[in-house]
């Protein structure tokens, strides 16, 4: 049976000082920065990082009050292994964006996600190896929509940070907040 784990997907920047709270007694069962090991490991720090939720961890006290090393993070299940996760979100950082150019996707921000939900504005694929995720505590849990036909997307055997998705500009719109008119 494949088992389901729970992770928490945090962006760095957000939350300073995140990396050696994952690591305190009580906190995560795992810690990835997922940009160790890449060109951009100097910012690893800043995240995307992921943790993955023990029994008894005081994270979900944090997670719930949406307070740092939390603070905006996300929460998701699914059956990869820790380092098929970490090569899965890496495929995932960079994108290409109309006029040729190549974006990073701020997914560890829990509000982007939201926004990309709320729009449809996730490629075909993307979503294929999480069985579920919750925004924030106070959110219900979401479960991506299985593809109506076979997938067309099939998941690249290297790890490695290329954009592998396409984002047209309505889904990049739709990712980024409404702007205010004052």
């Amino acid at each position: 049976m494949v088992e389901h784990a729970t992770w928490l997907m945090i962006d760095g920047k957000l939350n300073p000082n995140a990396v050696s709270a994952l690591y305190a007694p009580g906190m995560a069962a795992e810690t990835m920065l997922l940009l160790t090991g890449t060109a951009y490991e100097p910012i690893a720090a800043s995240g995307p990082l992921l943790a993955r939720l023990p029994n008894g961890s005081r994270l979900p006290a944090y997670w719930q009050d949406n307070a740092i090393p939390l603070h905006f993070a996300w929460q998701f299940t699914s059956t990869l292994t820790s380092y098929e996760l970490a090569a899965y979100w890496r495929r995932r950082l960079l994108f290409n964006a109309p006029q040729g150019r190549t974006l990073w996707l701020r997914y560890a921000d829990s509000r982007v996600i939201a926004r990309g939900i709320d729009h449809d504005a996730f490629p075909k694929g993307f979503w294929q190896a999480i069985t579920s995720l919750r925004v924030s505590a106070k959110h219900s849990e979401w479960v991506p929509p299985a593809p109506l036909e076979s997938p067309t997307w099939e998941e690249p055997k290297q790890d490695s940070l290329d954009a592998f998705f396409t984002f047209n500009e309505r889904q990049l719109a739709s990712l980024s907040p409404a702007e205010t008119v004052s």
